[in-house]
């Protein structure tokens, strides 16, 4: 039986900076299923585009793991700002809708300056405690108007479920929050720059996302590649990798999805398992474009109408010209839906027919290249289950001493320099022991 102090489950982000952390003082492997290091902050190369799963963008803000990340790529990246949008009623407003209501028409504008200083003046600015759902907080925060033409609309396109259900603790810092002058400057004024968490990003200049977890995954002796954990039976310490055996480890650490780990988890109270399978995700499908003579200098926008199939579209090659052949653009746009199969061929044709009718391509002979990415488990849903759920989880989990971290092994919506950022501290945990 193979034998290593650490188990690292994973080869994203979150893995491989738990990797970097403990190399050359603690030995470990990372078993990572796929044939690539990075998870979904990867990169696929076809026809001469790079696409990445979805878009994945930098946001820095903690100095020690910035430091990090832009020492890993030794000089290949650009700090951008942002150029986000909103598609609604036919015409462009910038992002955040609720602060840039000046192209909006009249009637609109009136109605959702009027229903967002009724809200701020009946006191209801609060954010809450996370548990209260998404549809009563939005109407209560941002009043009536806002949540009817943007938040609501969009929101349930995105998470595929009753607003009625979703909870709000995933909301800051996500959903920017203006104050009444902002708002009435924005609908009557100039347009509001610098609101939100990712107004200014960092992304590659060169090979797309998967520059980062390849750089991180450049001196990492432990990686393993192509490699699936079966089963594992955390009170023993031991694992079942395919094609390549038994493990015993010390420790664990974990970054694939939480309900998926309990699943292999042998050892696994009832109590536990109830609670990991009361998890909720729903799935996301990425149509990626290589375009000739697309225009738009945007980096992505937003689209809550319904007569668009896609919640998001993006154009990658404007936070890097490199990701495309002269002369064309790689667009990627998100559908999500609540786990059940997409017709791809029926929702590329309302794709590129959403594109054309918002302008961002003219004619479907533009599209040179595409690519269909899933993402099988796309954003973690918030609701009173998963409240409960977690800390039956993760009490059971620190009594076998594993620690499950990053956007799905945390089970939580997240950003990428959070992974980064939790991986490190992962690693720190278990040295200083």
């Amino acid at each position: 039986m193979f034998k290593t102090n650490i188990l690292i489950i994973g080869g994203g982000l979150a893995g491989l900076s738990a990797a970097k952390a403990l190399e050359g003082k603690k030995d470990y492997i990372i078993a990572e299923r796929e044939n690539r290091p990075g998870g979904l902050a990867a990169t696929v190369a076809k026809g001469g585009f790079h696409f990445d799963y979805s878009g994945h963008l930098l946001h820095l803000r903690w100095p020690k793991t910035s430091k990090f990340i832009l020492g890993a790529l030794a000089g290949n990246c650009a700090r951008i700002k942002r150029d986000a949008r909103v598609y609604a009623h036919k015409r462009w407003t910038p992002f955040p809708f609720q602060s840039n209501l000046a192209a909006m028409p009249p009637a609109v504008k009136s109605e959702c300056v009027s229903g967002f200083l009724k809200a701020y003046n009946a006191g209801h600015t609060g954010p809450g405690d996370g548990s209260e759902v998404f549809s009563r907080w939005t109407r209560r925060v941002l009043g009536d108007g806002i949540s009817k033409h943007f938040m609501l609309p969009y929101n349930a396109k995105l998470w595929q479920y009753p607003m009625e259900r979703l909870t709000t603790e995933w909301c800051a810092p996500f959903v920017p929050m203006p104050k009444p002058e902002e708002v009435i400057k924005g609908a009557y004024g100039r347009a509001n720059e610098g609101i939100g968490y990712n107004t200014v990003f960092h992304y590659p200049k060169r090979g797309g996302i998967g520059a980062l977890a390849n750089a991180l995954a450049k001196k990492s002796r432990g990686l393993r590649l192509g490699l699936e954990v079966e089963s594992l039976n955390l009170g023993k310490g031991t694992a079942d990798i395919r094609y390549f055996g038994p493990v015993n480890f010390k420790r664990l650490i974990n970054t694939m999805p939480l309900n998926e780990l309990i699943a292999k988890a042998e050892d696994a109270p009832a109590a536990v398992r109830r609670a990991a399978a009361s998890l909720r995700h729903n799935t996301v499908y990425v149509l990626n474009l290589g375009v000739k003579g697309a225009k738009s200098d945007m980096h992505w926008g937003y689209f809550p109408g319904e007569e668009f199939p896609f919640y998001r579209a993006g154009i990658a090659t404007n936070f890097a010209k490199s990701l495309a052949p002269r002369g064309c653009a790689s667009f990627y746009i998100e559908i999500a839906t609540a786990g059940e199969a997409l017709d791809l061929a029926s929702a590329e044709a309302a794709v590129l027919k959403g594109l054309k009718a918002c302008g961002l391509i003219k004619s479907q002979s533009q599209v040179v290249e595409k690519l269909w990415l899933k993402i099988p488990c796309a954003y973690v849903i918030y609701n009173r289950e998963r409240a409960k759920a977690l800390p039956v989880i993760f009490d059971w989990l620190k009594t076998k001493r594993a620690q499950s971290i990053g956007r799905y092994g945390a089970w939580k919506y997240s950003f990428m320099e959070e992974s980064v950022k939790e991986g490190l501290e992962a690693a720190e945990r278990l040295l200083v022991k």
